[in-house]
């Protein structure tokens, strides 16, 4: 008797896809944590960013995959470089070191809000209630998380919460970019030169620092950075850009609401970290956003 076997849906490979990227993002975060004593922070964003793009410029060319050269996708890319890469990573590995954890948190997560914004007005996404109410439950499950060390300190930089503010801001524009660019070029010559690119102003931090300490280079650190720029960074790169030709940005992106769930997971579970009934509270609501999210269909007036 034959048995009919029914494919998968496609929202399956999306969901899963979308949930192993952030899993995948939210490794990234011990990972740095463990690479303090050898180096800089701002030198592991720089050769994260470079190893990670040499080595899929590298893959793109050993497959012979199509070479971008129209004007407007070249510029896409360098957009999305310095918006991702540079800002990006500037803002998560630096600016967020200026203010206390649970308010950087907080302030890159408005990451989706502002991308939704953007979304409904540069690419005619017509937010549905159920996503704008789902996507406000998922920020507010954040903050949850993050209140017990919002305000750690009685003094917060106000420096660093407008970078954290502009590196989300800049983040919510790369996925605008990469939303319009992601079926019009190659993913892996797309995030390679991008990762390339943005790696450039990052050097420039890192280097032109007069008071950085000694890189320290051991096998130890040699692993943490190959982790950081391949697990880490290639691979979440190449599943984001393909997502973003799959659904609607605002239903992509609220799944970026989970990267510090994982994290708290990983603390939880790796590093026998302890997790409050609120923090608790807050990972139930980041996760009843998603669905109500992705069941919306019908687009506010």
């Amino acid at each position: 008797m034959d048995i009919a076997i029914r494919p998968m849906p496609a929202k399956v490979f999306i969901t899963g896809g979308a949930v192993f990227t952030m899993v995948l993002w939210a490794i990234c975060f011990p990972l740095i944590s463990l690479s303090l004593p050898y180096a800089p922070i701002m030198l592991t964003a720089f050769l994260r960013a470079a190893i990670a793009g040499f080595f899929l410029i590298v893959i793109a060319w050993m497959l012979g995959r199509p070479f971008p050269k129209s004007t407007k996708v070249c510029l896409y890319i360098l957009g999305i470089g310095l918006t991702a890469t540079s800002i990006g990573f500037w803002g998560m590995f630096y600016a967020g070191s200026l203010i206390t954890p649970g308010l950087a948190t907080v302030l890159t997560n408005t990451q989706p809000l502002i991308a939704g914004l953007l979304g409904w007005h540069i690419l005619n996404e017509r937010i549905g209630k159920r996503a704008l109410l789902g996507t406000l439950l998922g920020f507010s499950g954040i903050v949850v998380i993050s209140a017990e060390s919002l305000f750690a300190t009685d003094v917060q930089s106000l420096s660093g919460i407008a970078y954290v503010v502009i590196a989300a801001a800049g983040l919510a524009i790369s996925n605008i970019l990469l939303k319009k660019s992601a079926n019009r070029v190659d993913v892996l010559y797309a995030m390679g030169f991008q990762l390339l690119l943005g790696a450039i102003p990052l050097s420039l931090l890192a280097f032109f620092n007069t008071s950085l300490p000694p890189l320290s280079w051991n096998w130890d650190y040699v692993w943490i950075l190959l982790a950081l720029a391949l697990p880490g960074t290639a691979l979440p790169f190449i599943l984001w850009f393909w997502l973003m030709d799959t659904a609607p940005l605002y239903k992509i992106n609220v799944y970026s609401f989970l990267t510090p769930v994982f994290g708290l997971y990983l603390g939880y579970t790796y590093f026998a970290e302890s997790l409050s009934s609120i923090q608790w509270l807050g990972i139930f609501l980041v996760i009843a956003a998603i669905p109500l999210v992705n069941s919306s269909t019908r687009a506010v007036a």
